[in-house]
């Protein structure tokens, strides 16, 4: 499933809702002049459907070309919602990676191996986003940090 902004979504109904006038592909000139959006609004716009894979734009003749629309999707109101939802998203997933962690340690893992497990691994955090992810999910009571006279330690 992909997350996408309204806007966005605007973009991918005109192009499914035009499938017949245009079967391959389309210029993106024409997805600004029927939905009425700024040069640089849809250009930003292809742009993370780009990267989303729905769409490949070829900057030299500016055409859209259709990858994939038939993706589920979930609509939200705006890139800071998409932000929160990321966010909750990827605590999800460091969340996953705590827990294998913490088993392959007898469910007591030291802290410089869990957060360099986060750091260092799949996810790739920042040291911030490490600190906030597990700040976080102790907020929530779903991760335990415990002090033990050689060191301190994180348990679920």
């Amino acid at each position: 499933m992909q997350i996408i902004t309204k806007q966005e979504n605007r973009i991918l109904m005109f192009i499914k809702n035009n499938l017949d006038k245009y079967p391959e592909s389309l210029s993106y000139d024409t997805i600004r002049d029927v939905l009425d959006l700024s040069e640089t609004k849809v250009v930003d716009l292809l742009n993370s459907l780009q990267k989303k894979n729905f769409i490949f734009v070829d900057q030299d003749t500016k055409m859209v070309t259709y990858n994939d629309l038939d993706v589920e999707v979930k609509i939200v109101e705006d890139k800071s919602a998409l932000k929160t939802y990321m966010l909750n998203k990827t605590e999800e997933e460091a969340y996953v990676i705590i827990q294998d962690v913490i088993s392959q340690y007898d469910g007591y893992a030291p802290r410089y191996i869990l957060e360099g497990a986060l750091l260092y691994g799949e996810l790739g955090l920042s040291t911030k986003r490490t600190y906030n992810i597990t700040v976080a999910l102790e907020n929530k009571q779903l991760l335990k940090r415990v002090k033990r006279a050689d060191g301190e330690y994180y348990t679920i």
